[in-house]
């Protein structure tokens, strides 16, 4: 599967994984790496295609965005991963947002490495961390913004449950330019002017060029519109066009 070019992301992520391969071989016991964005998982994922080791990304729960990447002589197991989750619950009222907990996690001096997913509901946030700062964040995250959060441990695997809107439709090609016209109710030209401004990213790298093909399982973000997961290809319209099935998230 291509991706966007991104030498030095690419080079760091590779430095990486050869220390994590070396160490997992030479202690034969699971090793990880995390957590991961899009892209590093799929450089990651692309060098392990000749690895002997068991490669396994997981992110708490199924459906996680950011993950780790567990190493073994075997595939690792769900609880062998060093991931906790942590809800917090706050009033209602308070409208806290992803960004304002992100923030938060950021202001106790946490790398972005360390946070996983951020699941946001009525009242709560689920929060996937790496163990080794779960335990500061449990006592020390009082306060998000101007609002008090009380946090506690939760369940890994069914405490994560990511909500999508099914989007289908059809489309001319699978240009990117005619994706990201259907997916933002756009004129191809308005579509154009988004991607050659910045405005679109596919497994967050940022994409400029207007005619790259649009892949299966990728996952496209318009900023000010949202994120997409294109899931697949459904035939033919009657007018001879691509039927075509992604989700949105919520």
């Amino acid at each position: 599967m291509a991706y966007t070019s991104n030498k030095e992301g690419e080079e760091q992520i590779l430095s990486r994984l050869a220390d994590l391969q070396a160490r997992c071989q030479r202690t034969r016991r699971p090793c990880f790496l995390g957590f991961l964005d899009e892209f590093q998982q799929k450089v990651c994922a692309a060098a392990l295609r000749r690895s002997p080791l068991a490669g396994r990304f997981f992110g708490g729960y199924e459906e996680a965005e950011r993950v780790f990447l567990g190493l073994g002589l075997q595939e690792v197991e769900d609880g062998e991963f060093p991931i906790v989750c942590l809800e917090a619950s706050f009033r209602p009222q308070d409208n806290l947002t992803h960004r304002d907990f992100l923030g938060s996690l950021m202001g106790l001096g946490l790398k972005r490495e360390a946070v996983g997913d951020i699941l946001m509901g009525e009242g709560s946030a689920k929060i996937y961390l790496s163990s080794q700062v779960s335990g500061m964040v449990l006592s020390e995250l009082a306060r998000v913004g101007r609002a008090g959060v009380t946090c506690r441990e939760a369940p890994l695997g069914g405490a994560g449950v990511r909500s999508f809107q099914e989007i289908t439709g059809s489309v001319s090609s699978l240009r990117l330019d005619c994706v990201i016209a259907f997916l933002g109710n756009l004129s191809r030209t308005a579509a154009a002017q988004a991607i050659a401004g910045g405005q679109v990213s596919i497994d967050g790298q940022p994409v400029l060029s207007q005619s790259r093909q649009v892949e299966e399982g990728e996952k496209i973000s318009i900023r000010g519109t949202g994120k997409f997961i294109y899931d697949q290809q459904l035939g033919l319209s009657k007018k001879n066009k691509l039927r075509v099935q992604f989700r949105k998230y919520s």
